[in-house]
């Protein structure tokens, strides 16, 4: 795979993986998540997904000629639901999608590729701590917009790999769903609604070792709130750059940071995932 651009701005860097082929940073785990499927002798695929996996997914599936099966939100964002159809013919709509995935997967003996539960999805994201390290040697601290948080573990299970020394990882999460921020801020001002839907998610098999992974970084975790989200967006929109909210939302969790004087190291990188949907 390409290095992705590591872009500077101001007095930070941004990790554009928003670059990749479609768009997010799913796309690190699916190639490795695709050679497990096919090293176990699977013939057909299964994901739960809010979007940008699903559209990853489907991406590496069809070079495989892997059938996929993806189970949707009824709630999910109208332009990504156009998005995943226009790609994809099984597509199922319900209520409990991570559920019905799971049963989907051991009724049809179809390979799970929900990245939080896959061991090989945690590989291909230490491919990420590598690049950056290669690319940054002196890389300070990180910012992720977290969702399960399987993207931060494995980056920093790759840096950890890579070079020795600390460099904080922080969460960032919104001020509607921060499962993971609000053990390190009790104190969160919880909000009814947030842009950033990739990142709702109540199934967190990997929880306790994010935290553990952001803590032995010295590391911490940001809650945003919408309003602050929507002015970073503005700011990397006024200056070419769209990406998703997501990816927003972990800029503006580089910006309160610096608001609270945290110290950050001389070289911080921001995760931008996504593409913004038309």
């Amino acid at each position: 795979m390409t290095a992705l651009p590591l872009q500077k701005f101001g007095k930070a860097y941004l990790k554009r993986e928003d670059q990749n082929l479609t768009g997010s940073v799913k796309d690190r785990a699916l190639p490795a998540q695709i050679e497990s499927l096919e090293r176990q002798g699977f013939k057909k695929a299964v994901i739960s997904s809010s979007g940008n996996a699903a559209i990853s997914a489907i991406h590496f599936c069809q070079q495989k000629n892997i059938n996929l099966d993806i189970f949707l939100s009824t709630k999910i964002d109208p332009k990504k639901r156009r998005k995943i159809e226009e790609l994809a013919q099984n597509t199922h709509f319900t209520k409990t999608p991570i559920k019905e995935a799971f049963r989907f997967s051991k009724k049809e003996n179809a390979y799970l590729l929900r990245q939080s539960t896959d061991p090989s999805a945690l590989k291909g994201y230490q491919d990420l701590g590598k690049e950056l390290c290669d690319q940054l040697p002196q890389i300070s601290s990180i910012f992720f917009p977290v969702g399960s948080g399987t993207t931060l573990l494995g980056t920093y299970r790759g840096i950890s790999e890579s070079r020795s020394g600390t460099i904080k990882f922080f969460a960032v999460q919104p001020a509607s769903h921060a499962p993971i921020a609000s053990i390190f801020d009790p104190n969160i001002k919880k909000e009814e609604k947030t842009s950033t839907d990739a990142l709702s998610v109540k199934f967190l098999p990997l929880k306790e070792k994010v935290i553990k992974a952001i803590s032995e970084t010295n590391g911490d975790a940001l809650v945003i709130s919408e309003k602050k989200l929507q002015k970073a967006r503005l700011i990397l929109e006024k200056n070419d750059i769209f990406t998703s909210f997501e990816g927003a939302l972990a800029y503006a969790g580089y910006k309160k940071a610096k608001s609270l004087k945290i110290k950050l190291g001389p070289n911080p990188v921001v995760i931008l995932t996504g593409q913004k949907h038309q």
